[in-house]
This record gives structure tokens, sequence and C-alpha cells, in this order.
């Protein structure tokens, strides 16, 4: 079966608002996980499932089928990459018609964040929320998704004991991967008690834990409780090197990230960053991939396509051919590979968009007189200027 994802039977994720999807990249449900979960998982997953063992392509899952037309690689393939590597695939196959409760949680914990990113917005991230209100009050400049964006307030439904409680139960029920992302995850104070809970129950030692994160806050204090799991992953979400790497994860410093790498290569962790390829840093993926050589991390791709001016298909044709250029790396494994591929695959698709870069311009600046930053520093801008 082609269309096959193991995410409807074994994987659940909840997103900011704490409602229900099959995964961070598909669709998401009107119901909420502390009052709906029981209802959607087994009503409402049901349809995707059967679409699934009829070697269709559900709507909700649209995301993934998208990117493996254009050749990226997709959320769908990862996951049955990871299940192949672990030796769960041929499992899964087996037991496809069994579906209990998720054994793997995807838990994005509302938008609490130290950090106002670029491309990010006030559905994940309280200080870009903070930062959009603040320029939309004082220039009546609107950049927000939606009109929702511009009144958004943060339902803090992961403080709620019902979802604790509900996590606690599929922890002692089997539960194999617990993932916290954000905002920042360790920023949640529910992070450390589903991780303390992990511990003293004796259940740590059969979980995996994935955490993804700006890494602004890890100690070693950190490492030492995520050490007592079964095997940790750690994504870090990193966006370019240096001047590169501030202006668009601000106010995070270059020797900040440097610090982190350094602490975590010392673990036996898996290690990855997340790079979300966008038009700021275009012109930093060969940087990018000689640090994570440099610190052993893996590397993974986030082909960003909204906000539409920072998606890589709008820049102008010379620097889409610069950008190429500076691909012709030669890959170290298969990882690399398949990184390279990707940005390879989302670049060559790009076609000048005039409109899209003028209000890359209008809105970048906008954001540097609040950031004290300036666009102009970027080796981008000659080809915008």
């Amino acid at each position: 079966m082609s269309t096959l994802c193991p995410a409807p039977w074994e994987h659940h994720c909840i997103n900011t608002n704490g409602k229900n999807r099959l995964c961070c990249n598909s669709k998401t449900s009107s119901t909420r996980f502390n009052d709906g979960f029981d209802d959607y998982w087994t009503n409402e997953v049901a349809a995707v499932r059967q679409a699934m063992l009829e070697n269709q392509q559900p709507s909700e899952c649209n995301s993934c089928w998208k990117k493996e037309s254009a050749g990226i690689k997709s959320l769908r393939q990862q996951f049955i990459e990871n299940y192949k590597i672990r030796g769960d695939w041929d499992r899964f196959k087996k037991e496809v018609d069994i579906v209990e409760l998720p054994q793997e949680l995807d838990l994005k914990l509302g938008n609490y964040c130290n950090l106002s990113c670029r491309m990010c917005s006030s559905f994940s991230s309280s200080s870009y929320a903070k930062e959009f209100k603040t320029i939309y009050k004082e220039t009546g400049y609107d950049f927000g998704i939606d009109e929702h964006e511009k009144t958004y307030v943060q339902n803090k439904w992961y403080n709620d004991t019902k979802f604790v409680d509900k996590v606690k139960t599929m922890i002692d029920n089997g539960l194999r991967q617990l993932k916290f992302t954000g905002g920042e995850p360790l920023m949640v104070p529910s992070v450390k008690t589903l991780i303390d809970y992990c511990i003293e129950s004796g259940n740590a030692k059969n979980i995996d834990i994935v955490l993804i994160t700006n890494g602004t806050l890890i100690t070693q204090d950190w490492i030492d409780l995520l050490s007592k799991f079964n095997h940790v992953s750690f994504i870090f979400s990193v966006d370019g090197v240096g001047d590169v790497f501030e202006y668009i994860r601000h106010p995070a410093k270059w020797s900040q990230a440097i610090s982190v790498f350094e602490l975590l290569q010392t673990t036996n962790f898996y290690k990855s960053i997340a790079f979300t390829l966008q038009v700021y840093n275009v012109l930093d993926i060969k940087t990018i991939l000689e640090t994570s050589r440099v610190y052993n991390f893996n590397i993974d791709l986030i082909a960003l396509d909204t906000p539409s001016y920072l998606d890589v298909v709008n820049i102008p044709d010379n620097l889409k051919a610069h950008a190429l250029q500076m691909l012709d790396i030669n890959p170290a494994n298969n990882n690399e590979y398949e990184f390279l591929n990707s940005c390879a695959n989302k670049i060559s698709t790009a076609t000048y968009n005039k409109d899209a870069s003028s209000e890359l311009i209008k809105i970048s600046k906008i954001k540097d007189r609040y950031k004290q930053q300036n666009i102009e520093k970027l080796e981008i801008w000659k080809y915008y200027e």
C-alpha cells in the first residue's frame, strides 16, 4: 500500500491551541485533546485509516502528497524510514488493524517562547505575538497570517490537569515516544512534570524522548534528566550561522548556540539540526552543513512555504543561480545527500516574483526598526537593492 502511514494508527499530535491532529503536517481537527480526544481517536481518524488501507490519499494528508510529488521528502516518508531503522515497520504492517491508544505523542505546548523568529507567527511564539501587536498598533501594518492573529490570545490548555492526567495514562499504557515542541517547550512547567513522572514511575527506560527546541534553555541538569530515557533525539532549530542565525532567530546569539552544540557533543543523544529554508538563509546552506559536520549533528530540511514573501520559490533569478551554485557539495552520507537534494529541488522551482520581493523588503525593514537589525548587512541584500 503506497499511501500507508503509521501516524493514523500509532501517532497523535496536539497543536499549539490544544487541538487534535494526525501529525504536525496534517489538517487540524476542530476537536480538542483535553475534552475530545477519545471521540477523535476512535471515530474521526477511522476514515483516514480506511482510505490508506484502500491505497487512497486522504485530504488530511495533502501536505505530504504535495511534498512527495515535488521530490521533497515528506513527513510520511520520514515516519516510515524511522520505523524501518528501529525495526518496527514489518511489525506495524502486521498489526495495522489494531488501534488502541497512540504509542507516540507529539505535544506542541502552546506559543510560550523567548524568541521572535522572522518566519514565525503569533500562534507559535508569544514573543513574536507581542512584537506583532506592537508593530500593528504603532504602524497600522498587518503582516499576520489571518485576521485572528491581531487579537490572538493563547489558551493555556497545557496547564490543565486533564492534559497532564491523560498523558500520564498513556505513559502507563505502553507509550513509547514522547515528543515536546512549542513555542519553546522547556519554558512550559508541565514538560518537567511529565519527564519527572516518566522517571518516577519507572517508565522512562522504555520511552524515547524527542525534544525540538531553540536550545537557549539547555543546561547540564536537563541533559542529566533526559539521559534516563531509552533514547533521546535532540532537534536543534538553527537556520543559519553567525549573523544570519541572529537575524532570523532574534534575540538569540550565535555564541550561545555554539555553547549548546559543545554541551551536546559529549552526549550519546541523536542530534539533528532543523534548518528552515527561507530567503534570508538561501545562501547559508553550505555553512550550516559544515557546522553540522563539526559538531556531529545530522541535518534536516524544513521547506518554508508561508509566509510567501519568505518562500525561496519567489527569489530573483540571479540569487537562485548563486544558491544552486553553492550546493555543489559532495555529501558525506545519505542524510547530507537527502538534505542537499531537497534544498536543490525546492530552489530549482524558483521563479522571480516582484510583489513577493517588494513585500520581503518592506516587512524586513519594518521589523528591523523594532529588532535593531539591518537586512542590508546580509549577503542576499545585493540581489534586492
